[in-house]
């Protein structure tokens, strides 16, 4: 009931539109040519919205047993960190070592201006870091640690728990201006919500889930909710041109974040009754959209640079064309090859590492994830 194909299909596609999103940016930079990119490119940047909203639903999918119970919170935090941090390091190791040879290529819409410690750590800071995606990766961070203090309360007390941090997080975004320090913008930030409404219709689905013969008309309206909340912003101009690492409107957080809460919530009640069965191609993204999220920029860039070196800027509309065939081409490569060869192996020498210690603690088994 547990295994949701829909949600790896949708980190797939979240992961394939914020690549849009970069799309447009690499082609006002590189292909100096007619865009042939669709202006919804831009609705991409909203990927990292359906992110965060899946981030709170699987992890409440994920540790539906472990509320309440001594010595999760060190589980926990110990599985996240390992899933997080070593793939992560293996990209920023790699653009530390060309910042350290060419930094003008590096972050240069910041004049090179980089918190190396906060990078590394993915912690708050007053600049991006140097791998620039990372920026939602602090956000991350900063969930599982509330999540990780939710743990210690009994299941009962979770529902609760979070809406006290929605209404914390309206609140401030209501009546306080946006924090001039990082770590305190992080915390108040309006994508805090979207985390949220992902966790709480987590707690819905496992309850609907669990109705004998649920009525497939719930599920289609609650689409059809969602579907109508995406086409508002999309055609309200909630998602504009505003620096969302600074804040988003609760317009946004509840637009787009809640759009995409029902969709999803929708698409994993229907797959639960085997009435939805998602795309192999993104369920295979899904599953590599770690390593495409982290990489896909790099990939992206090398290939501007790669084709501006050759003098092909000014081919027209079909040289755009094979520009973009050709770079598509490498972000999808590049990443499945990150994915089995990078990302895979670090997955599985953490887990005989975690398998190791059990073996070494038995007493720990019974908390282990």
């Amino acid at each position: 009931m547990y295994k949701l194909s829909s949600l790896q299909a949708a980190r797939g596609l979240a992961a394939l539109m914020v690549v849009a999103f970069h799309s447009l940016f690499i082609n006002a930079k590189y292909v100096e040519s007619k865009n042939l990119l669709p202006k919804i490119f831009f609705f991409g940047q909203t990927g990292v919205d359906l992110f965060f909203v899946i981030s709170g639903f699987v992890m409440i999918i994920a540790f539906r047993e472990k509320f309440g119970k001594k010595g999760e919170i060190f589980n926990f935090l110990k599985g996240r960190f390992f899933r997080i941090y070593p793939t992560y390091w293996v990209y920023f190791l790699a653009v530390f070592l060309v910042f350290q040879i060419k930094p003008e290529i590096m972050n240069g819409s910041q004049g090179g201006n980089v918190d190396l410690t906060a990078s590394l750590l993915l912690l708050p800071a007053s600049s991006l870091p140097l791998l620039m995606v990372a920026w939602s990766l602090i956000h991350e961070v900063w969930f599982y640690l509330v999540f990780a203090a939710i743990l210690l309360l009994p299941s009962k007390w979770v529902p609760g728990a979070f809406f006290f941090w929605l209404v914390t997080i309206i609140c401030a975004s209501l009546f306080a201006a946006t924090p001039d320090n990082p770590y305190l913008r992080v915390m108040t930030h309006a994508f805090s919500l979207e985390f949220i409404f992902g966790a709480l219709a987590g707690i819905a689905y496992l309850k609907l889930s669990k109705k004998p013969k649920p009525s497939p008309y719930s599920a289609v309206s609650t689409a059809l909710t969602g579907l109508g909340a995406i086409a508002y912003a999309l055609s309200g101009g909630v998602v504009n041109g505003s620096d969302v690492i600074q804040s988003i409107s609760l317009e946004r957080a509840f637009a787009v974040g809640g759009g995409y809460t029902l969709l999803l919530l929708a698409c994993a009640l229907q797959e639960s009754n085997n009435r939805l069965k998602a795309v192999s191609f993104l369920k295979l993204t899904g599953d590599m959209s770690y390593s495409l999220y982290l990489s896909h920029v790099l990939t992206l860039s090398v290939c501007g640079r790669v084709w501006l070196s050759a003098g092909y800027t000014g081919s027209g509309a079909w040289g755009a064309i094979v520009f973009w065939a050709a770079s598509y081409s490498a972000v999808i490569l590049v990443a499945y090859l990150s994915y089995r060869l990078i990302e895979k192996p670090l997955l599985t020498l953490t887990t005989f590492y975690k398998k190791l210690n059990l073996v070494k603690h038995p007493s720990a088994a019974k908390g282990d994830i």
